[in-house]
């Protein structure tokens, strides 16, 4: 509470000291710090981001929000389902949150960088280079930021996230112990993406998830040459402390963990046997199997005695009982991503990258079918990217996300101004102005906390979930008092409603509220809709 008084003491000292105290009429502008500048953005926003930007209106119904609330969960990623501070479930991802990830991952123009990087004429030789390409840079959650515990905590919520290529990047950006951070699911996730894109099929690489009562984990399994290979990148600050050669193994060697065999996925094959926790994870209860069962048979039983000849899920199927018990996932497109580095035309590595990245962008984004739920949609979300049917989604996120809403609920003010005042100063003040995600891409809003930093597109969103989370006569700050505002020129705003009149928000150098609407603006949307230009 006396953090709360000291923080409106400064509010109002700053407002005595602005032209908000030299007129009878309320003034809403403030000059801020000159130097908070917006970095360019990445290099890797290209035309084809910009030029496929669908600017379609769309009108809020049951079925719209229906679609906006399951691909919210892709972006969102938590470990299983729970309760968000004030506005209702938070649920896990369908198909799942790796089907969702790897090919999230695989329009990357980092991983496709690191892709063409390690790529050999052999496939052993390029897991060798892979091997060595991880081990120096990988690092998990859970030491990166805090110990024994995982960095998307809060007071109230407790989760692990799933993180995604770009974002294990950006939060490497802030580690100085490793390049890459994320937990072990995001970085299994990461490893197939990487190994598909440097020319291993879908046939040949894995990520696995096994279980115990104890607890469960998420490695990689891969073939080379017709053998088989687990992958576990957890293990690389180990192989950095000179106490592994390898984070790759003939054999694992980590029961009880080891006990049940849960699932195998990549972009095109989604093989689920049953999780332990049916009550945190619904969605992976079900057998599930897109493989034709002879080649899932081989697989197997070649792969079992890898995992202590683990179980097949809960039910500790045989095999025979898992085929004709499962059904393809609704959600699960048979369809893999057919490029990889050897399609990639360039002359040098940032070439081919990006050429890797667009031609693996194209094939997904030509996947969309009227299902719109499947692993391919999904994934666009999950990389953040804004030229996406429903952006309103990313506002939806921020509207749940852990950090966010804990910070509207400690910042909530009396007065609807002072929410605004409070939510735009703190985010300016505390938030460098910095691209942490490539260009077109929109950050997840709890990520900035960890990064320090974000685009003024990223604060916007940001600012739009944690009013969301403040109290307005007698309620939430409304969808309809707030919406984001996005320019040509990829400068983001927040419009507000005060008193019958619409503020705007300015995240960059500009002054903090101003009265009249900033110009060229292409994209309008809160959690509802979304129009492709502002008429208020």
């Amino acid at each position: 509470m006396m953090k709360k008084y000291l923080f409106l003491i400064t509010i109002f000292i700053i407002i005595l000291l602005s032209p908000l105290s030299q007129s009878n009429q309320v003034s809403y502008f403030v000059d801020f710090n000159k130097e908070n500048s917006l970095e360019p953005f990445s290099k890797t926003l290209d035309m084809w981001i910009i030029n496929s930007m669908r600017k379609t209106t769309l009108k809020n119904s049951m079925k719209t929000q229906s679609i906006i609330d399951n691909l919210t969960w892709a972006v969102m990623r938590y470990d299983f389902n729970q309760n968000s501070e004030n506005h209702g479930n938070i649920l896990v991802p369908t198909p799942s949150a790796g089907s969702i990830l790897i090919p999230a991952n695989m329009m990357s123009t980092d991983i496709c960088h690191a892709a063409v990087a390690v790529h050999r004429d052999s496939k052993i030789e390029t897991l060798r280079t892979f091997d060595e390409y991880v081990s120096s840079r990988m690092l998990h959650t859970s030491n990166a930021f805090t110990n024994g515990e995982d960095e998307w905590n809060t007071e109230s919520c407790y989760n692990f996230r799933k993180e995604s290529a770009v974002e294990m990047n950006a939060l490497g950006s802030v580690c100085l112990r490793a390049d890459l951070v994320g937990e072990c699911y995001a970085q299994a996730s990461y490893n197939t993406a990487l190994l598909r894109l440097a020319g291993f099929s879908a046939e040949e690489v894995f990520t696995v998830g096994i279980q115990s009562f104890q607890g469960g984990h998420a490695v990689n399994i891969i073939n080379v040459d017709g053998g088989w290979y687990v992958l576990d990148s957890t293990f690389s600050h180990y192989v950095r402390m000179g106490i592994r050669d390898s984070i790759i193994f003939e054999k694992y060697f980590r029961p009880p963990i080891t006990d049940y065999l849960i699932f195998l996925e990549n972009d095109k094959y989604m093989i689920n046997f049953g999780t332990l926790y049916p009550q945190y994870i619904p969605t992976m209860e079900a057998p599930y199997s897109n493989m034709d069962s002879e080649m899932l048979e081989d697989i197997v039983e070649e792969v079992l005695p890898l995992f202590n000849n683990s179980f097949l899920g809960k039910q500790q199927w045989s095999f025979d009982s898992f085929i004709e018990n499962a059904t393809a996932h609704p959600l699960m497109k048979s369809a893999a991503i057919p490029y990889n580095v050897e399609d990639a035309i360039g002359a040098t590595i940032e070439e081919k990258a990006l050429d890797l990245s667009n031609l693996c962008r194209d094939f997904i984004f030509n996947q969309d079918d009227e299902n719109g739920q499947d692993q391919y949609d999904k994934s666009c979300y999950a990389l953040g990217l804004l030229s996406v049917e429903y952006p309103q989604v990313y506002a939806n996120a921020a509207k749940l996300a852990a950090w966010t809403s804990w910070y509207g609920i400690e910042r909530d003010m009396s007065r609807p101004f002072l929410d605004v005042f409070t939510t735009l100063l703190f985010t300016r003040l505390t938030l460098r102005t910095k691209q942490v995600l490539p260009g077109g891409c929109v950050a997840y809003s709890d990520l900035l906390y960890l990064c320090h930093a974000g685009s003024s597109i990223d604060k916007v969103v940001l600012a739009y979930g944690t009013l969301r989370n403040m109290e307005k006569n007698d309620d939430f700050w409304q969808p309809e008092d707030i919406f984001v505002l996005i320019t040509e020129d990829y400068q983001g705003y927040l419009a507000i409603n005060l008193d019958s009149n619409w503020r705007y928000l300015s995240f960059g150098k500009e002054r903090l509220i101003q009265d009249s609407a900033p110009e060229d603006i292409t994209m309008v949307f809160n959690e509802n809709d979304y129009f492709n230009s502002w008429e208020n």
